[in-house]
């Protein structure tokens, strides 16, 4: 089994990714290690975090059970920098082709973003084995499900304004996982750790 579909495999099976967007180093590192405590497993570092690429490197020496992922991966460039820094996955918001064919001659798994069926395609022709459906709040929740429909191979994971409440819905719609920030990669830095780590084991409990 390749890289990817290991990847792939695990998060079907984990059906959650923490996506860690804070402006401050510190408190994006408190978050990822109550994740670590809660056992979840894939962490999505965004880019916009400061220092990003230095993050990746420190969790993935300090976690090294994670799956530590490098988000709003805009560039090729970035996403080089980011596998420099010790990345397993890439994702972006965007639809971007080129980056799902780079990624894919690495060995590594690639979500680039897409809402529109073109969209879909494009980066399934690409080589996309799974594609993060962003914004995924902007559409009915039976949207995936009209999409399935014709699209039987396309794989989703539903990212951007999914929370404690509407998290399964996009699971049971069809999608293998679901990316949250909301009020856990992107807890308040007023949070303790201790609240951070139960909004953890919350969202693992529900998603188990």
């Amino acid at each position: 089994m390749t890289t990817t579909k290991k990847h792939l495999e695990e998060l079907k099976k984990e059906k959650l990714s923490a996506i860690i967007r804070t402006d401050d180093y510190d408190h994006a590192y408190k978050i990822i290690k109550a994740c670590n405590e809660a056992a979840i497993k894939f962490i999505e570092i965004t880019l916009t975090v400061p220092n990003a690429y230095k993050l990746i490197e420190q969790t993935s020496k300090d976690f090294p059970n994670l799956s530590i992922g490098a988000g709003t991966v805009l560039t090729i460039e970035q996403a080089q920098k980011s596998l420099e820094a010790g990345a397993k996955y890439f994702v972006s918001p965007v639809c971007l082709p080129e980056l799902v064919k780079w990624s894919k001659e690495k060995g590594i798994l690639c979500m680039a973003g897409a809402i529109t069926p073109t969209e879909m395609f494009t980066l399934w022709e690409a080589g996309a084995e799974l594609i993060k459906f962003f914004p995924a709040n902007s559409m009915p929740k039976d949207y995936i499900k009209l999409v399935k429909n014709p699209h039987t191979e396309f794989q989703f994971i539903a990212t951007g304004g999914i929370n404690y409440n509407n998290c399964l819905d996009y699971i049971e719609a069809g999608c293998i996982a679901v990316g949250v920030s909301a009020d856990l990669g992107s807890a308040p830095i007023t949070k303790t750790y201790e609240e951070i780590l139960e909004v953890a084991k919350k969202y693992k409990a529900k998603l188990k």
